[in-house]
């Protein structure tokens, strides 16, 4: 299960970006004029440069981890509220402080909330 996490919050971004520059070239292809070819260019460029930097983190053993251990104490955080306390009503954990809540919001954000913003982008 832990691997099904990890791969979900740090392997699938480069999939994703490969789909954008896949979309960025159709979007070349059925350009109607120079304006529009040279927008993609410049977008299909943008998005190697995403790619290949996603690729150079990933290759190195310690930042392919940054982003699931920076993520990984909310997930704890929130399965613990949720199934322990909540569900089996075994515990109770204390609330987050201000600036945890914060960090948290900015770590779902994150992970869940940009995706439709980059598929408007195109």
């Amino acid at each position: 299960m832990l691997a099904v996490i990890l791969k979900f919050f740090g392997g699938g971004i480069v999939g994703q970006v490969g789909k954008q520059i896949n979309t960025a070239i159709k979007a070349k292809l059925d350009a109607k004029n120079s304006t529009e070819r040279i927008a993609a260019d410049e977008n299909i460029a943008t998005l190697n440069a995403q790619r290949d930097i996603l690729i150079a983190e990933q290759s190195d053993r310690l930042t392919k981890w940054i982003r699931p251990a920076f993520a990984a104490p909310f997930i704890l955080y929130l399965w613990k509220i949720i199934v322990w306390d909540k569900m089996l009503g075994l515990g109770a954990t204390p609330d987050l402080s201000t600036e945890q809540h914060y960090i948290m919001g900015v770590v779902v954000g994150a992970y869940f909330l940009t995706r439709p913003f980059e598929k408007r982008r195109k």
